[in-house]
This record gives structure tokens, sequence and C-alpha cells, in this order.
């Protein structure tokens, strides 16, 4: 994969393109703030990184769709991504189109029909990334992990605040989670581990779970032959005990095995049926939640009419006292020369009027009226009662009726229940019987368990055979072997950059993911190694190296390698910047050798290796200046015109 083209379009539909040459080296100069190490964010949210890392600016307030022209084995892919929403910075979205003589498209052509995954894997695809599958080691708590083009891009780019990092070596790497993935997929992408490795694994899981069961089948059968006597003479004393056959003491294999083949077809004891049972239990339960509904509203009509029983006596004590007091008026004879204010018992004046007698024997007639009236009502209530009490008692007797009935039923059941729990256990002996002659026909004679050893041993080898293709000894052995091709070639680069230690032994640590370099007083990894200008030139020698081998190897990964400011050790000032060649002598001499060896390197390997360069860098010598694509020394990514319509748009 070869990158041709940068792409942006502004929300007018104007397009900025810029371009690259596949297969060689290609140089972007200019000032700070010109969009130079946006490029490196471009092109990995391109390619399928969800996450915008462009600089908030006139890069994010512009552009409306990104895109990527890119060369592939055998044709072209477009790759487009629209800007996110206001307010996200994140989005799966994008637009992936195939042609062998692809061109960027116009902005009106611009539709989502992918997401990111999808560009992953049709891009992955089409450069070699076959089926892989890393499965960690017995314990591990992560999951299994599938080398994408994500995992690939990750060894092909490197950003300003990477390559001079003594203590990060990768693109990411000190992201969570990134550097396992690097030190999982490496192997892979090197060619450590076969290509099939995902079949293979799923192989030696189906091999394995085979010879389990075989293994499984053995030992039953073995099991069987040699208890069968035993085996036998308990199901028959089963079968005995659960009435399914008559006759327990039988002698030989043959005729126990018949006695129980026998037992198999014998009747079971069938239970009588229930649902009439079932039936007439729900009609009593529901007679005798009726009658008790009743019996209790009996007993709240009965207790009504003893309140007012009660209430009756009360009034009827204090009627007859009132009555008693003026019974003594019928002794007396009315008088109608006695005034209201004399007394008539002894003819003397009162110092009050007196209520006349007539009065007060209206008065005792009322009262003996009301005595009357509530001597009448009261036969009525006692008769009603009397009625309650009957309809209690019949409800009562009625009541005693049903829940004999229940009981009744229940019995039955009972007895149902256990004819039901004999047929039970004579089907669960029944079963347990066919299953033993079962196994015992399947495990057969000699020669049947013959034939299972074989099977296990033939399975047995097979196991073997693929469990030493995925050995991860073998495995280490393989990457520790890619890593020494790689090594001798950071070896031989050092000397030529003349970098601190040099002449030693240069290799990459693939497990810490750094540079290692083995002096006379030990290993000494990156970050104890000093001064930036080591740290840029190991970076550099070591994804030159990597690159040469997946180059030479045909490895899956992009043959692109993007480096943003490897120069910048060399760059302390801004006038220094600005002219884009360093004063000092030294200092010119080792930028020189930098871009010298990423040519020479392209060279070697075109047309397939492409390596682009954002710098401050821009040496007077012919075959650089000939490398450099863009020179925005005056010029910018952003046009000066999308930067002044979105002004005057605000």
């Amino acid at each position: 994969m070869n990158l041709l083209a940068i792409v942006l379009y502004n929300r007018a539909g104007d397009r900025r393109v810029v371009d690259f040459r596949p297969g060689e080296l290609n140089i972007v100069t200019g000032w700070s703030a010109t969009g130079k190490s946006a490029l490196l964010d471009i092109t990995e949210f391109c390619l399928g990184r969800d996450t915008v890392t462009m600089p908030v600016g006139p890069i994010t307030n512009t552009v409306s769709w990104y895109a990527v022209l890119v060369q592939l084995p055998t044709t072209r892919a477009f790759v487009a991504r629209p800007a996110p929403r206001t307010g996200r910075a994140s989005t799966q979205q994008a637009m992936l189109e195939f042609g062998a003589d692809l061109q960027p498209l116009d902005y009106a052509d611009l539709t989502v029909n992918v997401d990111s995954d999808t560009v992953r894997q049709q891009l992955g695809r089409l450069i070699g990334i076959g089926e892989n599958l890393h499965l960690p080691e017995p314990g591990a708590l992560r999951a299994p992990l599938e080398a994408h083009l994500g995992h690939a891009l990750l060894l092909c780019l490197q950003r300003q605040g990477e390559i001079g990092n003594r203590d990060l070596l990768f693109h990411r790497q000190g992201e969570r989670g990134i550097q396992q993935a690097i030190i999982d997929t490496l192997p892979y992408l090197l060619g450590a581990v076969p290509g099939d490795q995902a079949a293979r694994r799923q192989q030696l899981q189906a091999a394995r779970r085979q010879l389990r069961r075989l293994e499984g089948d053995l030992a039953a059968a073995e099991r069987l032959n040699s208890d069968v006597e035993v085996e036998l003479r308990a199901l028959l004393t089963e079968a005995h005990a659960k009435g399914l056959i008559v006759n327990v003491d039988i002698d030989g294999r043959d005729a126990a095995v018949a006695a129980l083949t026998q037992a198999l077809g014998s009747p079971t004891v069938e239970p009588a049926t229930e649902d009439s049972n079932d039936t007439r239990g729900r009609e009593l339960e529901q007679r005798r939640d009726n009658l008790r509904r009743q019996l209790r509203a009996i007993g709240e009509q009965r207790a009504l009419l003893d309140d007012q029983v009660r209430g009756e006596r009360d009034y009827q004590t204090a009627v007859r006292v009132g009555a008693g007091r003026l019974q003594s008026l019928e002794l007396m004879q009315p008088d109608d020369h006695i005034g209201a204010d004399t007394c008539p018992m002894c003819g003397n004046g009162l110092a009050e009027p007196d209520p006349q007698l007539g009065e007060l024997q209206q008065t005792l007639d009322e009262l003996r009226s009301q005595l009357r009236a509530v001597e009448t009502a009261q036969p009525r209530r006692v008769a009603a009662l009397g009625e309650l009490d009957r309809r209690a008692d019949g409800i009562r007797q009625e009541l005693r009726s049903v829940d004999t009935a229940l009981a009744g039923i229940r019995a039955a059941d009972a007895a149902i229940d256990a004819a039901r729990s004999r047929r039970e256990d004579q089907a669960f002996t029944k079963g347990r019987i066919d299953l033993y002659l079962t196994r015992l026909r399947q495990a057969g004679d000699d020669d049947t368990l013959n034939d299972l050893r074989s099977r296990v041993e033939i399975a047995r080898r097979n196991v073997d055979r693929l469990a030493a293709d995925l050995d991860p000894d073998e495995e280490r052995e393989q990457l520790t072997s890619r890593l020494l091709v790689v090594g001798a070639d950071m070896t031989r680069w050092a000397d030529r950059l003349e970098l601190e230690h040099r002449g030693a032994n240069i290799r990459l640590d693939p497990y810490r993911l750094t540079v290692v370099i083995d002096t006379d007083s030990g290993p000494a990894p990156l970050f104890r190694i000093g001064s930036a200008e080591n740290w840029i030139g190991y970076h550099l020698i070591a994804h030159l190296a990597l690159h040469r081998y997946f180059v030479r190897q045909h490895r899956p990964v992009p043959h692109l390698l993007m480096l943003d400011q490897p120069t910048q050790a060399y760059y302390p000032s801004e006038v220094e910047q600005h002219h884009g060649v360093p004063r000092d002598d030294d200092d010119r001499a080792a930028v020189r050798r930098l871009f010298e060896l990423m040519r020479d390197v392209a060279t070697e390997l075109a047309p397939d290796m492409q390596i682009i360069v954002c710098d401050h860098a821009d040496l007077p010598e012919p075959w650089f200046q000939q490398a450099v694509r863009h020179n925005w020394r005056g010029d910018a990514l952003i046009p000066n015109e999308w930067i002044g319509s979105m002004l005057n748009s605000d």
C-alpha cells in the first residue's frame, strides 16, 4: 500500500489535493504551523481510526470531508471520511471505492457507504492480512486478538513526539492496550507464526475434542468389559426389587442379558387416572369455600340481632323504672278545686306550680304503651335468631360432609401418587438397563476394543503433530530468527548515522518494544542512551529495518512509512526552521545522513517502499530537492481562501 494523495473538501465543495509519488522518498517541507504534521493524522483517520486527532483550528473549522487515494497491489482505493458532527470527536462513517484508474472524487460524489471496520477489513485483506488469531497465555485475562490493518499501521507512523521519545518506539505505544496489541500482533506481521494459524488452532481444538471422545469411549468399553458380571448382577437385583423380573438367581452372562432384555418388555404399573378426582376435588373446595362464606354471613346477622336485644333490655329497664314511679297516681282522684299550686295530698299551697295530675297520668300511659311495643317485637327477634341458628347448623353439617369427601379424595390421590412413584421407579430402572445393554453391545468383544485403541492412538498422533506446528517455543525461535535479520540492518545503519554505541550489536526487543544495544557492560535499552539525536537515529533505523524486512518478505504491512519532524533535534531555532538548513556544519551533515539513508532504502526497495517525511529541512542538494513534493513556505495545507470564506461567513 502506497499513498497517492490526501484530499480535503470544504463545506463549499472546494477540494485541496496533496499528491505523492509511490515507491520513493517524498518530502513535505515548510514553516511551522502550516499543517505538515496533520498529514499523518489525516492518513490514520482515513484508513480506519474512529477518533479525530487533527488539531483544532483551520483544519477542523473548514474541512467537511477527509480522503486518501491509495495504491494497492492490484487496484486503487479511495477512502473518504466525513468530519464528525459538531461536539463530537469520533465517527465510524466512511466511503470506500475501488478502481484501477481511480482518481480523487468530486465533492458531489461523496456519500457514506461503509463504516471504519469495513475499511480496515477490506484494505487489510487486499494487502494480504489473512485469517489469524493470537491466543494469550493460559490464565491471562485479555481476550484473543486478531491482527488487522489498524495494528499494521502502528508500525508505519511516527509522530513528532514519538520519533524523538526514548521511552516509546512505536506509534501510540503509550496508549492503554496499544503496547500489548503490538506485542501480540508483531509475530504474525513478521511471519513468525503461520499464515493459517487461526485455521490450525481450530484444527487442533477439533482434534483434541475427537481424542477426548475416543478416549472416553475406550475407557467406557474397558470398564464395561472388566466389570460386566458385577454390573449385570446389580441390575438384576434392582429389576427384581422393582418388580420387573421374578427370579434373581440367574447364572451366566448371556442368561443375565436375556433376563434384563425381557425385563425391558415387562408391563409397567399404570395408576388410575386422577383427572376425575381433580375435577371433583376442585368442585368440593369451591363448595366448601361458599359454605364458609354463608356461615360467616349468618354469624354477622346473629351478632346484629344480639346487639338489638341487649339494647331493648336496657331500654325496658329504664322505662319500667319511670312507670313505677308514676303508678302511685292511680291512688288519687281528680279534684277540680285543687289547682296546680296546691298539693293534692295535703291541700297546702306549693312554692312552685306542680304539673296537673292529668299530664302525669298521660306520661304514665305513654311509658306503658312503649313497654307493650317492645314486648310485642321480642317474639319476632327470638324467632329470627332461632332461624339463623337452624341455618347455621345445616351449613355446618354440610361443611362436615364436604370435608369428609375431600379427605377421601386426598387419600385416593395418595394411592395414585404411590402407584405413579412405582411406575417411575420401574421406568428409571428400565432406562438404566437399556443404557447399560446398549453400551455393552457397543463395547463388543476384544476386536472392538483393539479397534478403539488404534483409533485413539491415531488421534493422539494427530494432536501431537498439530500442537508441534503451533508450539510457543517454536514461535519464539522463529521471531528471534527474523529479528536477528532486522537487527543486522540496524547495526549496519547505526554506523552510517554515527550514532552513539555504534559498532555494538543492536537489536529490537519484541516484548519491551524498545531498541537494545549490547555493550561490553551489558544490554543498554534506548531509555538509557543519551541525547535526542541518538533517540531519533535509533527510531529511524529500527523502522527502516522493519520495513525493509516487510517488503523483502512480502509481509502484509502497508509499504508506507510516514515520519514527522525526524530532524527536530538539529533545528533548535526558528531561524533555522524558517530557512530549512542548520547553521552548524555537524548538524547539516547529520541531517544529510538521515535523508540519504531514507533515500537509499527507498531506492533499494523501489517500486514497493514509500517514505513520506514532513520536516523543516530544505537542503540544497539536487537529489533532496527532487524528493520535495510540497514546499509550504508561503503556502499551507489549508488554502487562505478557505479560511477567508469561513471568517466572512461568521
